[in-house]
């Protein structure tokens, strides 16, 4: 979420973003506390609760192949982790056009590598994961300008989503883990953050990172 929320930043934004998929409020509400005019939408009416009790900003429910708003509404939008559950992912990239303003900014992040599906994206509900050529052609046919596309999640990622998420999965399902666990939660979390040196690396990546604009 950091990764997207740098790169989207680099962009120079204007005000007023959406947050399409937004689930659990956390990066609108990082971008809120940044000062941006935050609008955010989730399909789920349960998560849609949860972002109106925590957010500022208006929340709608509605889904991203669908938006209940006018044309060149919005500055900036971010799909974090989205178009992977959506059926008609062209579709919901032509919505966020529409939506944009010209030169609004969009940003992306998706899992990567069709060959890495497995348990973990069965649980989440994901359609597919994306090779960085699928990712491109799809934002450009839906009238993008793509300016970076950069893979995420190497080495460290990359591992323990293989070796220990998945296997944990398997065995127990998608459940949090418990307070005994949390000194391995906290080591593994310190680990990952050495993956931020390696953006950019596109072998073994994990998930892509986009930017892109509407001409």
């Amino acid at each position: 979420e950091r990764l997207l929320l740098d790169l989207f930043l680099s962009a120079s934004p204007g005000p007023e973003v959406l947050n399409a998929g937004a689930g659990q409020g956390t990066m609108s509400t990082r971008l809120e506390r940044l000062g941006y005019e935050v609008t955010s939408t989730d399909v789920s009416d349960v998560a849609v609760e949860v972002l109106r009790a925590r957010l500022s900003g208006p929340v709608a429910g509605a889904s991203v192949i669908d938006l209940p708003f006018d044309d060149e509404s919005f500055d900036g939008a971010l799909l974090g982790e989205v178009l992977e559950h959506v059926e008609d992912d062209r579709g919901a990239l032509g919505e966020l056009a529409r939506v944009l303003r010209p030169r609004g900014v969009l940003a992306v992040s998706v899992p990567a590598n069709p060959a890495l599906y497995g348990p973990s994206d069965e649980w989440a509900g994901h359609v597919r994961r994306y090779t960085r050529a699928a990712l491109i052609e799809a934002c450009t046919r839906a009238g993008f300008t793509v300016h970076r596309c950069l893979g995420w999640g190497f080495p460290f990622s990359r591992l323990y989503h293989r070796h220990v998420y998945e296997r944990y999965l398997d065995r127990h399902g998608p459940a949090r883990l418990g307070g005994r666990h949390r000194p391995l939660v906290a080591v593994v979390g310190a680990l990952l953050q050495a993956d931020r040196l390696f953006v950019g690396v596109e072998r073994g990546a994990l998930g892509y990172l986009l930017l892109a604009t509407r001409p």
